[in-house]
């Protein structure tokens, strides 16, 4: 009876949004009908307060019939109570308050991954590998990682309370840490793959991005650049102005960005850069997968369609339409649908969600196959297609772990943990690598721990147990980004766009050709 009721429940919240959205949106109906609408809402609110044996809070209420009469517009429309309002805006404005590390839900409570350089947590001694067992007296068990961060984040001089577990230690070791400013850069990694090859990725798009960006290009030219590899894969998007920020540092000059189109497609709003920008040619990679979204394909669309440099991956997930976020009572936020994005050669960005929202949120491999959307063409007459995200130029397959692998890496986090149990006991170098030594060790550490290896799975696992290891032995020693350059040294996207950049050199050669650059152009700065 109660799920019958509870279900009724969820029913009730639906049926008044339907009611108080379609007189609200639709512009013939008067003031009448708007008062009759709400009137319902009002009245089924009442009676699922009164009649339900497990009555939600008005706050929960209110909230599920919020997002209800939203989600009847897109898959994008949102909104955003106090907490998730101000994480937002802690994202986009580049800095929060805590205590500077990186975590993650563990079946023992939340792991510390990484300290960040210089952040309250290092300074007082906390380790990659640490476990938080409490969080200002609570215990963290069961707790998720989003969770524990709202938990560990505060006002700026405030103290948070933890209590870790330490391998090899019996008792509890207790920090109080006061919350500091900690920097989300939304440059993650800027380093040299090679001496020509300058590599950057970039995780979201915040208020600073674009200067970052900027500042992360000149480093690596004093380094050496030549060449770009420009990293966007799962990065979900962010502020628009950041990724106009950063096609303005790689576009020519006069050139179309993006353009914005109402949701009638007229009241067209068009972004370019600046008619004295100065093109910096050096060869460009950009890397994409089904998690890159929004502003993330803003910038891909922009170089694809004016050849200033090749997309390689897997086709992005096809985010085009722009919210506009807007303030309510100062502590909330709605994030209303307004618009939707072009690339410059007039294609759409958003993929089709008028199947429902489950196709849209889990779509179907599509193997990296072209969208059966209209074909548009890039400056030097390239076709690319419409309407289902960006394609990239070359396609590589998703890669997938196999059970056996999912279970040690996320079941068991086995790679982790040993690595963990290396650092203490043996000792990790800079660079180094699994060898077959310490994979011996890691076997008899896992029959220790009671885990499944039959020689079978062992045998045919092998290579990518090996760079599994290597990846977070570099990670608990050295930090993630030691480990991400581990990682770089096989990944096949890297590689392949590696393989590409004669090619990126050819078709910026065509498009310095084609615009007639100016020869002091290129050589002041290749």
């Amino acid at each position: 009876m109660a799920r019958f009721l509870k279900r009724n429940w969820m029913w009730l919240v639906m049926a008044a949004t339907v009611a108080l959205t379609g007189p609200l949106l639709a512009r013939s109906s008067g003031e009448t009908a708007r008062q009759r609408s709400l009137d319902t809402l009002t009245e089924i609110m009442d009676l699922v307060q009164k009649q339900s044996p497990e009555p939600p809070t008005p706050r929960q209420l209110t909230h599920a019939t919020i997002q209800g009469m939203l989600h009847t517009l897109d898959p994008h429309s949102n909104y955003m109570d106090e907490s998730e309002f101000r994480l937002l805006r802690e994202e986009q404005k580049g800095s929060f308050f805590g205590i500077g590390a990186i975590i993650q839900q563990h079946d023992q409570g939340i792991a510390i991954i990484s300290p960040m350089k210089g952040g309250p947590a290092e300074r007082l001694g906390v380790r990659s590998g640490d476990i938080i067992k409490e969080i200002d007296g609570t215990s963290t068990e069961g707790m998720s990682s989003n969770a524990a961060l709202q938990k560990l984040r505060g006002e700026k001089g405030t103290i948070v309370e933890i209590a870790l577990q330490r391998g090899g230690i019996a008792e509890l070791l207790r920090f109080s840490i006061p919350r500091a400013e900690v920097p989300t850069n939304s440059v993650y990694y800027s380093f040299m793959l090679n001496p020509t090859t300058g590599f950057i990725l970039i995780k979201d798009f915040g208020e600073t991005t674009a200067e970052e960006f900027e500042k992360a290009v000149g480093n690596l030219k004093r380094q050496g650049m030549k060449q770009l590899i420009l990293d966007l894969r799962g990065n979900g998007g962010g502020v628009l102005d950041a990724a106009i920020g950063i096609c303005r540092q790689l576009l020519g000059p006069d050139q179309l960005i993006v353009s914005q189109k109402g949701r009638d497609g007229r009241d067209e709003n068009q972004t370019r850069t600046s008619k004295g920008a100065m093109l910096d040619p050096f060869p460009l990679v950009i890397l994409i997968n089904r998690g890159s979204a929004s502003a993330s394909e803003i910038v891909a669309g922009a170089v694809q369609d004016h050849d200033r440099g090749l997309v390689v991956g897997q086709t992005s997930w096809g985010k085009g339409l722009v919210q506009s976020v807007l303030t309510i009572n100062r502590s909330r936020g709605l994030a209303l649908t307004t618009a939707r994005y072009y690339t410059p050669s007039g294609r759409s960005i958003q993929r089709d969600y008028t199947h429902g929202l489950d196709d849209y949120y889990n779509p179907e491999d599509e193997k990296d196959a072209k969208p059966q959307g209209p074909a548009y063409k890039t400056d030097l007459g390239r076709t690319v297609y419409g309407g289902g995200g960006i394609n990239p130029d070359y396609a590589l397959p998703t890669l997938r772990l196999n059970e056996f692998m999912v279970d040690l890496r996320f079941r068991h986090q086995a790679f982790f943990r040993f690595a963990v149990h290396e650092k203490e006991h043996f000792g990790i170098k800079a660079g180094q690598h699994a060898d077959e030594v310490v994979m011996g060790r890691f076997r008899a550490w896992a029959l220790e721990q009671k885990l499944t290896l039959s020689d079978k799975d062992w045998e045919a696992n092998l290579a990518t147990m090996q760079e599994q290891l290597s990846i977070e032995m570099q990670n608990v020693a050295f930090g993630i980004e030691a480990g991400f350059k581990i990682q770089c040294e096989k990944n096949p996207e890297i590689l392949k766009a590696l393989e590409l950049m004669p090619e990126a050199e050819a078709l910026l050669q065509k498009k310095l050709l084609l615009r007639r650059e100016p020869a002091s152009t290129v050589a002041s700065t290749h």
